[in-house]
């Protein structure tokens, strides 16, 4: 998303005056975009910063579907509200294009104490923190159990297992089930996945640097050969059947329909697999190659406060009580996911569904073995990066290129359409 963005400087909107934080009279707009529940626990929030933080009003600016484009628009007329739900991708490019304030700016009011630094500097745009998560989410294999004792098969050992492992439990899986139910939903189609490929061979920065494609294509190549290997195996399905489950909801994915028993997807997503499957389910960390690092990286959802605000100490304040006070988080609970401040998550976990709690134990592990370091943010330009390394690698699923050839191609044409944007 291109912006124009007629905000005022950050360093102008701290000078010349401002008044004290909590000295009355201000009113702070905030935006997000979710569903009707969303809307009505985060106003009953507000409400309680409004009286934590003091000498302040809230305005709510939400919408179901648009946001991006609404922002957009605020932000290129010089008017976007003064703090904003922001995911990663809009991060950067919001951060990078002056449009957020840099969070050093008004450290003073806010205590990112209770939240890992793995995840405080998952978004961070050239060193800045440009937003404070409220809650996060990572990539892990969700496991049917159900199907999983229908076949007589034992759960895996997730603590201490390599991606060949997982092959061949995913190969075993096909041959218990009489050809009924593959292993692996087809990774090879996964851009994060990728990312975490890469950072657990030492490249930490994965997939990008700060102007295009930088990650050698022999990773590319040795990634996307393990999910033809997989397909080979019968590990994983058949390119056809494959195909036919890509771009849908959860519930009509491989694993969703019941002829996956394990796929790479965000862990959130194990509570509608569980709500709408009839099925349980359990997630399991993902495996390592030899002698790895877990290579995981988070993917917060945030608050952010824009550099037009013209009530930055207040703003802060409010940003604060949003995502670390302890009555506004028994309103807020996991409606977004899990949040990333522990003190919350301690506090509320009583009240979590036990995915949710899954969820929770599966990010404290996670915290403890993640690089610090998070990957390197997509460029502008790298927006329909997934939708390209989807279409190089169903060419190799169907056998029409090698894994080398998709992999030189994929990294071509990712190249392109970023420098497209300079």
């Amino acid at each position: 998303m291109l912006l124009t963005l007629g905000a005022c400087g950050q360093a102008d909107n701290l000078d010349g005056g401002e008044a004290p934080a909590g000295s009355g009279g201000v009113e702070l707009r905030v935006a997000w975009w979710g569903a009707e529940v969303r809307h009505e626990q985060t106003q009953e929030a507000l409400a309680v910063c409004e009286d934590a933080v003091g000498g302040i009003t809230t305005s709510a600016e939400f919408v179901n579907d648009g946001y991006d484009e609404k922002l957009a628009t605020q932000f290129a007329g010089g008017n976007p509200p003064d703090v904003i739900q922001v995911v990663s991708g809009a991060i950067s490019s919001y951060g990078q294009r002056g449009g957020l304030l840099d969070l050093a700016t008004v450290e003073e009011y806010i205590d990112t104490s209770a939240i890992s630094p793995v995840v405080m500097n998952a978004d961070a745009v050239d060193g800045k923190n440009y937003a404070v998560p409220i809650t996060t989410n990572a990539s892990g294999l969700i496991l049917n159990v159900t199907l999983m004792e229908e076949y007589g098969l034992e759960r895996p050992d997730d603590e201490n297992w390599t991606w060949d492992d997982l092959a061949e439990y995913a190969a075993s899986v096909h041959e218990a089930s009489g050809g009924e139910v593959w292993g692996l939903q087809q990774p090879s189609e996964d851009i994060r996945l990728l990312n975490i490929w890469a950072r657990q061979l030492g490249h930490l920065d994965g997939l990008y640097t700060e102007t295009g494609v930088g990650l050698d294509t022999d990773v590319i190549a040795s990634f996307l050969r393990y999910g033809l290997d997989l397909q080979e195996s019968n590990g994983s399905a058949p390119a056809s059947i494959s195909v036919e489950h890509q771009g849908v909801g959860i519930e009509q994915t491989m694993i969703g329909t019941g002829r996956a028993l394990l796929a790479v997807r965000p862990i959130n997503e194990i509570t509608a697999l569980q709500a709408g499957t009839g099925s349980q389910f359990a997630l399991l960390q993902l495996p390592v190659h030899e002698a790895g690092q877990t290579g995981q990286s988070f993917r917060p959802m945030s608050w952010a406060i824009t550099s037009a605000t013209e009530h930055p100490a207040e703003a802060a304040q409010l940003l604060d009580c949003l995502q670390g006070n302890l009555d506004a988080a028994e309103i807020l609970q996991a409606e977004r996911g899990i949040p990333a401040n522990q003190d919350v998550v301690r506090h509320i976990r009583d009240d979590l569904s036990p995915e949710q709690q899954q969820m929770a134990d599966f990010v404290a592990v996670v915290e403890a073995n993640a690089p610090e370091a998070p990957p390197m943010p997509p460029p502008p330009g790298a927006d329909t990066a997934e939708q390209m390394l989807q279409r190089h690698a169903g060419e190799m699923l169907f056998e029409r290129i090698s894994p080398e050839q998709a992999a030189e191609e994929f990294a071509n044409e990712l190249d392109q359409s970023i420098s497209a944007t300079d």
